[in-house]
């Protein structure tokens, strides 16, 4: 019977992650993605991090963090498919839609459309290469939540560079709007692992 429907709430980056693999070893059902490669997966895992600035595990490269800081945040694609920051920022070569959002809890504090999508149907249904992250949605309350949809997630080589993009990207609308930094919860409808990646991930854990 297929695994699905999972939640993971910590407070540090690092915790939530090693879970999480050792969630999707332990559970997951192996899956061959559309690429011919085999996966272990579990379906709908949502992680929630209460500190999404804290600590992230050491065997994070810091190079790569410093790298995927800006990626949510520039509207600059410099030959790739695409890029998430021009898909948020330079939606279809027509909206900014991180500078709607900040407009829109400016003007309303208790708005629910505050949210961004990367999915672009004319483009992303006639082509291989698409966005895994769908949408980001922003929730000021007390603080500033950020939650984030991926339709595809490899837990292992993408996660905590996702989520260190992710709390840039809160930190900067938090800014922008004048309010209290909060945590991050990402739903990853499919959270998977490589088989190719099993010897580092069993390394880690």
């Amino acid at each position: 019977m297929r695994s699905n429907n999972y939640f993971i709430y910590g407070v540090e980056p690092k915790n939530v992650w090693k879970r999480g693999l050792n969630l999707i070893i332990e559970k997951g059902l192996l899956v061959d993605d559309e690429r011919g490669s085999r996966t272990r997966e579990i379906l709908n895992l949502i992680t929630r991090i209460e500190n999404p600035f804290g600590e992230y595990p050491k065997e994070i490269r810091e190079r790569l963090l410093k790298e995927y800081g800006n990626t949510l945040l520039t509207p600059e694609n410099k030959g790739f498919s695409y890029t998430y920051g021009e898909r948020l920022r330079n939606w279809n070569g027509l909206v900014d839609q991180i500078d709607m959002i900040i407009k829109r809890i400016n003007n309303n504090r208790n708005t629910r459309r505050a949210i961004a999508t990367t999915w672009i149907p004319t483009i992303d249904f006639n082509t291989e290469e698409v966005p895994c992250m769908m949408l980001v949605d922003f929730k000021l309350r007390d603080r500033l939540e950020l939650t984030a949809v991926f339709r595809s997630h490899d837990f292992y080589g993408a996660y905590p560079y996702n989520l260190y993009a992710l709390s840039k990207l809160l930190e900067y609308v938090a800014k922008e709007t004048d309010a209290k930094k909060g945590g991050i919860t990402i739903q990853s409808i499919s959270a998977h692992i490589y088989l190719n990646d099993l010897k580092n991930v069993e390394a880690i854990l």
